[in-house]
């Protein structure tokens, strides 16, 4: 996770790793939360899931929670392109009330080969801009 001024145009890790007591809260449907702050730069979330081949459709979902209203800032799941170096949106939510949960979630089921790295792995991200 972390808070940037500009997007992170690849999926390099980011400058904050979990820690072993993050990884409980994001894992299970808890209602847990990890907190990443941001103050005029967007705060982002990014994760790795791993398949066993390159075939499946791949589904990403997040679910949590903001301090800033997604009204006044939109929430965004992507996904990686690994094939065209960019980062695609699979959903996103501008209507949610201040600290209210809400799910992202979304599915690529074409040209799978371009999502999944040699080792099938998949990046996703979370973010939303503060102001």
């Amino acid at each position: 996770m972390g808070d940037y001024a500009i997007l992170p145009t690849n999926d390099s890790t980011l400058e904050t790793i979990f820690t072993c007591t993050d990884y409980p809260k994001v894992i299970s449907d808890n209602d847990i939360y990890v907190d990443q702050a941001a103050s005029g730069e967007h705060s982002i979330f990014l994760w790795k899931d791993k398949n066993t081949d390159n075939k499946d459709v791949i589904i990403g979902q997040w679910k949590g929670k903001s301090t800033r209203a997604t009204t006044a800032s939109t929430v965004y799941l992507q996904i990686y392109n690994k094939i065209d170096d960019v980062w695609e949106t699979l959903d996103s939510n501008n209507s949610t009330a201040i600290n209210t949960e809400f799910v992202l979630y979304g599915t690529q089921s074409i040209n799978l080969d371009e999502y999944y790295d040699i080792d099938y792995w998949v990046s996703f991200r979370v973010y939303q801009k503060a102001i």
